[in-house]
């Protein structure tokens, strides 16, 4: 394999292992590293659930200024670093580590070349984790291929922490043959050669990828937030603000209302719709310095079309948007919907240039119509066309020059060739412009479409599609003319002349004016369109990332967003589920002036690795906090999703009664019926007496194979009836526990769907989504009505919110009414309705548990629990657990041999600390800016 030296650059000292958790030397510095801070810890210090917990204090809800405000979450991101570190090594396994190729040192002591054996594995947009390693990764490397983390650090076991800086290009279909590393230390197995030339052996596992933890950290720097203070102050001190600042006017000045309400007239949307989006153009409109509004979007109330409204709005307005979101499926979603409403209601959609969603390719998958406005495409596309030898000025240039000087052309080209094979001038003519034409046409169609009419100017853009128009026409034209004709054509000039023809026709007369405009449209373009001339991909990027007015990305990959300043508006979806201190990515561009939060706090929060990171409430959105202080919010009060029968519990028990139903879910064509039986109705809770819940061996999850078996035995029955209607109908099986999540998808794995579509997940993986069918396995059964995080409101809510028809749940009744939890209320409410079923009334479903308890009659004298013959019908075949799962059974504590800073240097994989390392230069663009600060002293 062909080494491929990289370039490196110094980096500051990272502290000592003895040192205080916040570095002593950086107290004199600019804001620390995180990166030095993560190579820095010893995997003991990983493991060490008390390594910040001292310094940890409960996250406030009003801070007394922005540095307090600020430092409130830096021990909280860098305890939850550490626990998701943990977390990953937990799950650490032989198959997780891969064989280093080569590795090889550069000029600086901790920065290394490395090469992967698995490196030919191809990315794959399905699939994104098929090549496990990127920049921003954090990866284990060790001299053994270990069991567990124990193995690791066992007798002083060399190993060593790495952060990959440089590699992978998001653009690449392929891994690149090296990455350049950033250790911990000197790895040894660099320099040691056994006695036949070999390297000592070296493998690596990849832990987690920290780039989203980096650019939360940069966020915390007061120097870094300085940038945008009137909105970050807006949010920093209400409630204070809001009782200084004037209260917004309802709606907007009597104009703007009238064209607003013109264009929200035809949109179709309720009341509670159009007020959300007149109160929050109105706080913008009405206040000059900052605003920060609320819209509360409780499940199937229409959250991603009032956003998508809105925005064309404030497209159509001139107002630049900045749209975010938590999840790559979030803001494709959004995306979707507003290039969907945008062409149903055309401002001009022959131009989308203003319209921009970015973000990594092999974890977006962007399809369809996304791809006209996803950068990726948009890049390869302005790539031919801003090409300095085949775009669009050569193609104005090579034009300009046929139409001007054809005729001479022709006579050169004909000197050169001999008698025989000279052409006619109308066969050189339009073989000419067959090549020509084309170009230019496809260039500049590309160009309308993806370059914004503010790059172009308008009048430009006038001239382009009159130039086109009338080349079309020449085109045209020409091929109705003589060889005498067209060479007249080129001859042709506004001013009386001579022609061998006499009196010109009128046809070669149109034509020739039609040349003429043509030239003189040619020439104006030549001077007055300013468009990059460039081969440069990251040039033409940044044309774009500048030049945007409505962006769609991640609310991580907002970072990028560095120079553009369109952007006034910031809208946030999904605003609940994200940690307060990551909104400060987006909210920390100088250009925006107002935000706009849409989420929904009774709804699954962000995840939060570390408990005392949740107990200290770090995983509190910025949306639940500005509520909890009363700020005003703006609810979506209509539902579209749920049948009445659905939606009323979850309205009752978690929304107070606010919640209508909408007209289309109280029509009788959505209630529908898809087995026979009471039992099979629009809500149903499936009383399982007879069931039990098991603890998986490796990572504590729970399942419950009578429920397991239940559901396949359901879905058999829809797939019989359903194909018998031939229609298509989507089921989605929720789990709170990735276990029984496991043990369904293996008791399916060859069952034909047919015209089912079937989606297994947790409850997590659910949260946004809608099925026509919803059955929702429990899985918990026990005597003691224990219940763990299913008791969790907030879970239990997207749980019960997901399905249009029906919801059928899954549930041991007695467990679940001595929860005191939500649950208890559930079954409760289901027998006061009548909706209680014991599970044993349907035949098919009571044969399924006699089944069970047959198998359990017949082992009763043998050394084998029950749970174990359960278990051996769902884990014959079960899938090996990946540490992209859930995480395996806590490992031994890893104090089993000298493990201290002193025995990391006898000889191993890493040992002491370097003073020079590499400035992270090879990084992604968007962390180029992040590593500015480490320079090598």
């Amino acid at each position: 394999m062909t080494r491929k030296k990289k370039g490196a650059r110094g980096r500051r000292p990272r502290r000592e292992a003895g040192d205080e958790w916040w570095p002593r030397r950086y107290a004199d510095q600019e804001w620390p590293h995180l990166v030095d801070m993560v190579l820095s810890w010893r995997l003991e210090d990983v493991m060490d659930e008390g390594l910040f917990k001292d310094k940890l204090k409960m996250i406030p809800s009003i801070f007394n200024d922005i540095k307090s405000y600020l430092g409130s979450y830096t021990s909280p991101l860098l305890e939850e670093l550490r626990a998701d570190m943990s977390s990953s090594l937990e799950a650490i396994s032989t198959e997780s580590f891969v064989k280093v190729a080569w590795i090889e040192q550069t000029k600086y002591s901790a920065v290394y070349n490395i090469a992967f054996e698995d490196s030919q594995n191809t990315k794959s947009c399905n699939k994104p984790e098929s090549n496990g390693r990127s920049v921003g990764d954090i990866i284990i490397l060790s001299d053994v291929k270990p069991e567990n983390t124990s193995d690791i650090t066992c007798n002083g076991r060399p190993y060593c922490i790495a952060f990959i800086t440089d590699g992978a290009d998001e653009d690449d279909d392929s891994p690149p043959a090296s990455y350049a590393v950033t250790a911990s230390g000197k790895i040894h197995a660099a320099d040691e050669v056994s006695e036949d030339g070999k390297r000592s052996p070296l493998f690596a596992a990849h832990l987690l990828n920290i780039v989203t933890y980096i650019r939360i950290w940069r966020c915390l720097d007061y120097t870094t937030v300085r940038r945008n203070p009137n909105l970050i102050q807006e949010m920093v001190h209400y409630p204070l603000v809001a009782t200084i600042l004037p209260k917004n006017t309802k709606g907007v000045a009597s104009v703007d209302s009238m064209e607003i309400w013109s264009e929200l007239s035809t949109m179709n949307l309720n009341n509670s719709q159009n007020d959300a989006i007149l109160n929050c153009i109105s706080a913008m409109l009405s206040n000059s310095s900052s605003s920060v509004s609320l819209i509360w979007g409780p499940p199937g109330t229409g959250k991603t079309k009032t956003i998508t409204v809105l925005l064309w709005l404030m497209r159509k307005q001139k107002h630049g948007t900045l749209t975010c979101a938590p999840t790559n499926l979030a803001v494709k979603q959004v995306a979707s919907c507003f290039l969907r409403l945008s062409k149903e209601n055309p401002l001009d959609t022959s131009c989308l240039g203003d319209v921009l969603l970015f973000g990594n390719k092999h974890r977006m998958c962007v399809e369809d119509d996304l791809k006209e406005i996803y950068l990726h495409d948009r890049v390869r596309k302005l790539l031919v066309c801003f090409a300095p030898l085949t775009g669009w000025r050569h193609c104005l240039s090579s034009m300009y020059d046929f139409l001007e000087n054809g005729y001479s052309q022709y006579l050169r080209y004909s000197e050169e060739q001999k008698e025989e094979n000279k052409p006619s001038f109308l066969h050189y003519t339009r073989k000419k412009l067959d090549v020509i034409y084309p170009e230019l046409r496809r260039c500049f169609k590309q160009l309308l479409f993806h370059v914004p009419k503010s790059c172009i100017l308008e009048v430009n853009y006038n001239n382009i599609i009159s130039l086109l128009e009338l080349l079309e026409d020449f085109n045209t034209l020409q091929r109705k003319t003589t060889g005498i004709e067209i060479k007249e054509v080129f001859l042709y000039k506004d001013v009386p002349r001579k022609s061998s023809m006499g009196i010109l026709p009128k046809t070669v007369i149109t034509i020739g004016k039609t040349r003429i405009k043509c030239l003189e449209l040619l020439k104006m373009l030549l001077s007055c369109l300013k468009l990059p001339i460039t081969s440069s991909k990251r040039t033409i990027r940044e044309f774009c990332m500048e030049s945007a007015s409505i962006i769609f990305c991640t609310v991580s990959s907002s970072s990028k967003v560095t120079s553009n300043k369109k952007l006034e508006l910031l809208v946030v979806d999904e605003a609940a589920q994200l940690k307060e201190c990551e909104t400060l990515i987006p909210l920390r561009l100088p250009a925006l002036k107002h935000a706009i939060l849409i989420g929904d706090e009774c709804q699954l929060p962000a995840t939060v690795v570390s408990k005392v990171c949740k107990d200290a409430l770090f995983g509190r959105s910025l949306f639940a906090r500005l509520s909890s202080l009363g700020h005003e919010k703006y609810l979506l009060n209509m539902q579209y999703r749920m049948h009445p029968s659905i939606s009323i519990f979850p309205n009752s028990s978690f929304y107070g009664g606010q919640l209508l139903d909408a007209p289309s879910v109280m029509q009788k064509e959505h209630q529908k019926k898809y087995l026979p039986g009471s039992m099979f109705g629009t809500y149903s809770f499936f009383n399982i007496e007879d069931s039990w819940e098991d603890v998986d061996e490796l990572d504590h999850s729970r399942k419950n194979v009578v429920e397991v078996t239940i559901i396949q035995e359901i879905l058999q029955n829809l797939r019989r009836a359903c194909s018998k209607t031939m229609k298509k109908v989507t089921v989605g099986v929720i789990c709170p526990y990735s276990a029984q999540v496991l043990a369904i998808q293996e008791k399916l794995r060859k069952m034909k769907f047919g015209p089912l579509s079937v989606k297994i997940s947790s409850v997590d993986g659910f949260q946004g989504g809608e099925e026509d069918i919803i059955i929702l396995s429990t899985v918990r059964s026990n005597s003691d009505g224990v219940v763990g995080f299913v008791s969790d409101r907030q879970r239990t809510n997207v749980a019960l919110t997901r399905a249009r028809h029906c919801l059928w749940i899954l549930g041991n009744a007695a467990t679940l009414s001595r929860s005191g939890s939500i649950w208890a209320d559930l079954v409760r409410n289901a027998k006061e309705r009548q909706c209680f079923f014991n599970a044993k009334s349907d035949g098919a479903i009571s044969r399924v548990i006699a089944k069970h308890e047959s198998e359990l009659s017949s082992v009763k004298d043998k050394s084998v629990t029950p749970l174990q013959v359960i278990d051996n019908t769902v884990r014959a075949q079960a899938p090996s657990r990946t540490r992209k799962g859930r995480k395996r059974q806590r490992q031994p504590s890893l104090k089993c041999g000298p493990s201290d800073a002193g025995s990391r240097q006898q000889g191993g994989v890493a040992s002491g600390s370097d003073p020079h390392r590499r400035k992270d230069k090879g990084i992604a663009e968007d962390l180029t800016a992040s590593f500015s600060n480490l320079r090598m002293r």
